[in-house]
């Protein structure tokens, strides 16, 4: 759960695109409030009932344009995560359950009081999660699908074969698997040794050979990524990619293995997962 809360996360709506959901946020909070009419407001005239729930709506719509354009850019970097993005989006509630709260005062002229407050603040925080739990959905597709054209690759290119044969350059080997099994490849010296994983059990073979050809053996298989002059993964079983172009790793679910990225495949690696 850590993990997840820890990935990072960046908003891919821009300009008009980021102006309409905030539009459509404060139309939602309109909508919801003008038919279940909480707060009493089933009690008010028809119009009244109108007048004052378009005001609710009004008002988040602003108190988002505020967060968007004047607060975010000020706060939001590039080690923004999923984490830091949820306690955003609370306090964005929170504000906007606050400024309702007073507006409500001023136009039914209520004296102030605490709990009402937090009443208001926790209905606001309530009933925001369900826009801002669908703009999260949109927002990762649209990652998705952007790491995907940034990557070249799409879900129709993606190959495996059934099984293949490992001889690394040397004849005389003969290691067979089906190809999804391995976790990655490393060589040392005239030396290749396969991961695997099988039924969940992890296996190491050392065959004879380079890895460059034991690459050449793998080349049908577009899930396998030259990482580093001594290893090669499979892209299935990366469970986090750590650091910067500078000191990047991979980290391997399944074995928990942590494999280095050279520099000159730092950029690779990190538009295949997004990482920014």
């Amino acid at each position: 759960m850590a993990s997840f809360f820890s990935k990072p996360y960046r908003e891919t709506d821009k300009g008009k695109g980021k102006l309409l959901y905030l539009m459509a946020f404060g139309f939602f909070i309109f909508l919801f409030l003008f038919l279940f009419k909480p707060f009493g407001l089933s009690q008010l005239e028809k119009i009244k009932q109108l007048y004052v729930t378009l005001g609710f709506g009004l008002i988040t719509f602003v108190v988002l344009v505020v967060i968007k354009y004047l607060i975010d850019p000020l706060i939001i970097g590039k080690n923004w995560t999923i984490g830091k993005n949820i306690l955003r989006d609370i306090l964005i509630a929170s504000s906007i359950g606050a400024a309702n709260y007073f507006y409500m005062s001023v136009i039914f002229d209520i004296k102030f009081n605490l709990i009402y407050l937090l009443y208001a603040i926790w209905t606001a925080i309530l009933v925001g999660s369900i826009p801002v739990t669908a703009g999260y959905f949109i927002n990762y597709n649209r990652m998705y699908r952007n790491a995907l054209k940034e990557a070249a690759i799409g879900d129709e290119i993606i190959s495996w074969e059934e099984e293949v044969t490992i001889t690394a350059g040397y004849s005389k080997n003969d290691f067979r698997t089906n190809p999804r099994h391995i976790i990655y490849l490393t060589s040392n010296d005239n030396y290749v040794t396969i991961v695997t994983n099988k039924d969940n059990l992890l296996k190491r073979t050392t065959i004879r050979g380079t890895l460059k050809s034991a690459e050449e053996d793998l080349r049908k298989n577009s899930r396998f990524l030259r990482c580093h002059k001594c290893y090669i993964v499979n892209l299935d079983f990366v469970e986090k990619v750590l650091g910067n172009n500078q000191n990047m790793k991979i980290r391997l679910a399944t074995s928990g293995t942590e494999i280095p990225v050279a520099r000159s495949k730092a950029a690779e690696v990190a538009k295949r997962f997004g990482k920014k």
